[in-house]
């Protein structure tokens, strides 16, 4: 069975069979709480404590209803207001959360209020990028508003045969790109379906980006990416001024995180929340269907902390 096949099997079982408690659990270390209280004092414990950065986003998608839209807008104002002057986190939204659904100057306008109000301390805001339903959508506000606002980026996967040509288009802009391989299932006929291939790819447009002088934030857990990555960054004269790394919350990658801030790059990860967990079930399902060890590493994360209690017992005597 083909690695595609498999993955509609997994997204079939998934989406079809696993009650939302059972996603809830699985997938709770990788959700910073269900306020944004919670999300930001994850980011903040991740700053003092180990020197890792964050990018801070609202759980949300294919909203329908601008009352929904504007709701969730008037959280991530909220959310500017209360890290602009913060050196541990940025800002990441998807297109669906703002109304693209709804019209596509609609979105736009509600993103110049996020950017306007970003702006004045430059606060760093990513525009997610979903399906291959909404590339082309994502990319045209990315390129009509990126100019105007220097502090704007938004998101490639390395997966789409159009990546290439789509770096390639960015000419003339200084973008800042986060680059990963992508979670969405998508059409053998405009994506690779093998995890090595979009892999190679991941490295070869960090290249591409550098190439060409934009910013590109590397996003992956594979260490052997990790590596070509930084061989590719030192060998094209560049450092930790034109590149980061970004990981998700919660999927245990300790060592190569330090080496990397070691190294003088900035480690930045995804910090999602939920103000309704119904917003959050499509993401966590997306990341099973993507890594099903995400639940080994939960069952792991529970039982470690429950027999944590004996383990120390134990030390004492």
């Amino acid at each position: 069975m083909s690695i595609q096949k498999v993955s509609y099997v997994k997204a079939f079982l998934i989406n079809n069979f696993m009650p939302g408690f059972l996603v809830r659990l699985f997938a709770k270390p990788y959700v910073a709480g269900d306020s944004l209280e919670k999300s930001i004092e994850t980011a903040r414990q991740l700053w003092t404590e180990k020197g890792i950065t964050s990018t801070i986003d609202m759980l949300g998608e294919e909203i329908q209803t601008k009352e929904e839209v504007e709701e969730i807008v008037q959280i991530y104002l909220d959310v500017v207001e209360a890290i602009k002057n913060e050196d541990f986190a940025t800002i990441s939204i998807k297109p669906t959360s703002f109304g693209i659904d709804i019209d596509k100057e609609y979105c736009i306008e509600n993103l110049r209020r996020i950017l306007t109000a970003a702006s004045e301390t430059n606060l760093g805001i990513t525009l997610d990028m979903e399906s291959s339903d909404y590339t082309d959508a994502t990319l045209e506000i990315y390129h009509k508003l990126q100019p105007e606002f220097p502090n704007f980026g938004t998101v490639l996967q390395t997966m789409l045969f159009r990546t290439e040509n789509d770096i390639l288009e960015l000419k003339g802009l200084d973008a800042h790109i986060r680059l990963c391989i992508g979670i969405y299932i998508e059409d053998k006929g405009i994506a690779y379906t093998k995890k090595s291939e979009m892999k190679a790819k991941l490295v070869e447009y960090t290249g591409l980006l550098l190439d060409h002088n934009h910013f590109v934030a590397v996003a992956t857990h594979d260490e052997k990416t990790i590596y070509s990555c930084l061989d590719l960054i030192e060998n094209h004269g560049k450092g930790p001024h034109e590149a980061e790394f970004q990981m998700l919350l919660g999927v245990p990658r300790d060592r190569i995180q330090q080496e990397l801030i070691n190294k003088g790059y900035t480690l930045r990860l995804y910090v999602p929340f939920a103000t309704e967990w119904k917003y959050a079930t499509n993401y966590l399902k997306r990341r099973l269907i993507e890594n099903p060890r995400l639940a080994i590493y939960t069952i792991r994360n529970l039982f470690g902390r429950i027999f944590q209690p004996f383990r120390r017992k134990k030390k004492k005597k």
